[in-house]
């Protein structure tokens, strides 16, 4: 899915069927492809380009020409100088003796629409590194980017997974890089909103989607971080009809792209209703030979019928033989999709008689085991191998029988899994030791190819969900009857102490709630008296809070106007001029200020300096002239109804001056 969407990226089509068109004509191969669709007079040969262009822009082309190289690293004095005169590329910072002791430093050249943003990054960064620079250049969260265009996405022979924490330096990136960044259309979040953003990837969303091709609905369950392609892809698998030939009904109008995760779009916090159906005009499954899945001779007639017709094995994936699609997927993710298409292949290969199965195990469990002593039945977990020569028999001829799906349906909870697929039985391993437990897993671990089928029978008596035992699939109709049978018994024997208990629990329950009431008819009086205590204890609190609150408004705003005057004084500091020096050749003016605390204040200025800029500085000290009367000794006048443009010489404040603050 990544290399469909950089091929979306850099060619700008927006039609997956297309896209996928192109990539299958070049057995995926990326450049090939982006090659096909450009037209030939808008590409250039590598050996028409500059001798000193580099290869990797050339291979990371699509009709953008790059950016100018980057201006190398300078030395920390020239960073300094240049960072307060000229605007340069968005870098990550390093500290000094990295830069020094780096090994690499690589260029990066980021696309996102009509902005091309140049990036230095060193290679002992991750790419997280990269989304957080661009997050601050453009504006798009890092949880909604996705970066296209890594040139080394093979590793030693094994593709690499590109995540945020993967180190840049394990990539092996040449020194320049062209990357296009896909996201979808956004608006600056909040702080608020991003947080509300990360619960959604965390949500489950409810979707009911009703298929009108095949004449049935489904009711799944998706995590915001799935997209609408990881949506669209789940259904393939159930529903048989490709992405391509896929046409929704009810997806927000702010869904623009498939790859839009499901937190980004405005979806109902109860149930979204979807309607999925096949495109007119759409090819549809070319129909196969049906072969009787309880002739093992007719499974071989059927193989070697499609080598002789040299037929393509996507054909009979598609075609609408039972014994060609699996009960499962491979390398399935998901429990709800998982047990939706173990049920519907199993209806296909055996028929509408068969157990039903519920949605995920611990609904099973919740169902059968974590109910009152009274309503728990054990679970029966059927466990299905299609390698098995045992399946094909016992299925059609135990499994579906009238009176063993009767009398499952009766006395168990079931649920169901497809061991066919090693990765499938991977996951499954995970979710027992999740629920219950490493015993559990191991059991399953254990089971060989010819013990399966199997049924494992799990009951809860007093405390954790426990195995029973295991019914291998090598038994006839009578013997497996009689195993579940035998099953039910030891479990209602083990149980019925429970059921006493429980019912003697809820019979002390009983007394108690009722000596209970009884108590609590004979303190209504002295609840009373004590409310009213509450109330007034907690008026008294109330009116001690609203003070304390008061008094750190007052704080707030003591504090508030005291930075104020900070800022106002570092203000004006700065746009006083500097001291004359000792040396200085100019007439020079010492004027020193008391202050009202008893203090002084004063420096130095040449003798022209206007009398503003003394007041000014005076003003810097912290004492404005709005509050100060800034007072000569002889003639005794208020410099701050002076002239302020007159100098020092002027005022006769040269050489040296004793001046006076008086509070107005």
């Amino acid at each position: 899915m990544q290399i469909l969407a950089d091929f979306q990226s850099c060619t700008g089509i927006e039609d997956v069927g297309e896209c996928i068109m192109y990539l299958e004509a070049t057995n995926w191969n990326l450049l090939d492809a982006i090659n096909s669709f450009m037209p030939e007079e808008s590409q250039t040969l590598p050996s028409e380009r500059e001798a000193e262009l580099p290869m990797e822009i050339v291979e990371g082309a699509s009709g953008i020409a790059p950016p100018p190289p980057p201006p190398p690293l300078l030395i920390e004095e020239e960073i300094q100088s240049t960072s307060r005169n000229t605007k340069s590329p968005h870098s990550v910072p390093i500290p000094v003796d990295e830069v020094q002791l780096a090994a690499r430093l690589l260029n990066f050249s980021v696309q996102y629409k009509e902005n091309m943003v140049p990036l230095e990054v060193p290679d002992s960064e991750t790419v997280a590194a990269i989304k957080t620079a661009l997050h601050s250049e453009l504006g798009v969260p890092p949880c909604r980017q996705e970066l296209c265009g890594w040139k080394q996405n093979h590793i030693n022979g094994y593709e690499t997974h590109i995540t945020d924490d993967t180190v840049l330096s394990s990539l092996q990136l040449p020194q320049r890089t062209h990357l296009f960044l896909v996201a979808p259309d956004h608006v600056n979040l909040t702080p608020v909103e991003g947080i509300n953003f990360s619960n959604r990837m965390n949500k489950n969303y409810k979707l009911h989607i009703i298929d009108t091709t095949n004449n049935k609905d489904y009711t799944l369950q998706f995590p915001g971080s799935k997209t609408v392609l990881d949506v669209k892809l789940g259904l393939r698998d159930v529903t048989n009809i490709p992405v391509r030939f896929q046409h929704w009904v009810g997806w927000p109008d702010s869904l623009k792209d498939e790859n839009t995760k499901l937190a980004a779009l405005d979806l109902p916090d109860t149930v979204l209703e979807l309607i999925l159906s096949r495109e007119e005009g759409a090819p549809k499954s070319k129909k196969q030979l049906v072969v009787d899945l309880a002739s093992s001779e007719s499974d071989n007639d059927f193989e070697d019928a499609a080598d002789c017709f040299g037929v393509d094995d996507d054909m009979f994936q598609a075609s609408s033989s039972k014994r060609i699609q699996p009960l499962m997927p491979e390398d399935v993710s998901d429990e709800v999709v998982a047990i939706s298409s173990f049920e519907k292949e199993f209806e296909n290969r055996y028929g509408a008689c068969h157990p039903s199965f519920q949605g995920t195990l611990a609904d099973a469990l919740q169902a059968a085991c974590y109910q009152p002593a009274k309503e728990r039945r054990p679970l029966a977990i059927y466990l299905h191998h299609d390698a098995s020569v045992l399946t094909n028999v016992f299925c059609t001829q135990l499994l579906c029988s009238e009176t063993v799906v009767s009398y499952l349906t009766l006395n168990f909870v079931t649920w169901a899994w497809d061991l066919t697929f090693e990765s499938n039985k991977t996951f499954l391993l995970a979710i027992l030791s999740q629920h219950l437990g490493m015993g559990a897993a191991h059991t399953v671990k254990n089971l060989g190819l010819n013990s399966l089928p199997a049924f494992i029978i799990v009951t809860k008596v007093r405390s954790t969900p426990e195995i029973l035992t295991v019914i291998p699939g090598n038994v006839g109709l009578d013997d497996l009857m009689t195993r579940l049978i035998n099953a039910v018994e030891v479990f209602n024997s083990e149980i019925q102490s429970e059921i006493w208990e429980e019912s003697e629990r809820e019979a002390r329950e009983m007394v108690k709630r009722e000596q209970d009431l009884a108590y609590e008819a004979s303190l209504l009086a002295d609840r009373a008296k004590e409310e009213a205590r509450r109330q007034e204890f907690e008026e008294k609190m109330k009116q001690e809070e609203e003070k304390l609150m008061k008094e750190e408004q007052l704080e707030q705003i003591r504090q508030h106007e005291e930075a104020i005057k900070d800022a106002v004084r570092k203000s004006l500091a700065e746009q006083l001029p500097p001291e004359p020096p000792s040396d200085s050749t100019q007439p020079v003016s010492h004027i020193r200020v008391r202050v009202p605390n008893g203090g002084t204040i004063g420096r130095s200025f040449t003798a022209d300096t206007p009398l503003s800029l003394l007041l000014m500085y005076i003003a810097s000290e912290g004492y404005p002239s709005e509050q100060y009367k800034v007072l000569a000794s002889w003639p005794r006048i208020d410099l701050t109804t002076t002239d302020e443009t007159k100098t020092l010489e002027e005022l006769k404040l040269y050489p040296k001056e004793t001046l006076t603050l008086e509070e107005r």
